[in-house]
């Protein structure tokens, strides 16, 4: 069973749900950027992660894991 990357879980667990252009509209890509990220088909860049965790309060390390741990090292 494959799990939804948790950008899509962030959205259907808002109050109320949040569409894919909802959540671009909140992170200022477009919907199709969202649909790539969720997907899989783009991996979220290290220029967005950080503004993707501030908005969602998603935890690096579930969005990027590769680059949370780059970001733990430059800290």
């Amino acid at each position: 069973m494959a799990h939804d990357h948790p950008l899509k879980t962030f959205r259907e667990t808002q109050a109320p749900p949040l569409t894919q252009d909802g959540l671009a509209d909140l992170l200022g890509v477009s919907r199709t950027t969202v649909a790539r990220w969720e997907t899989g088909t783009r991996k979220l860049g290290k220029d967005w992660l950080p503004k993707v965790v501030e908005k969602t309060g998603i935890a690096p390390a579930a969005l990027r894991p590769d680059l949370a741990e780059l970001m733990r090292a430059a800290e």
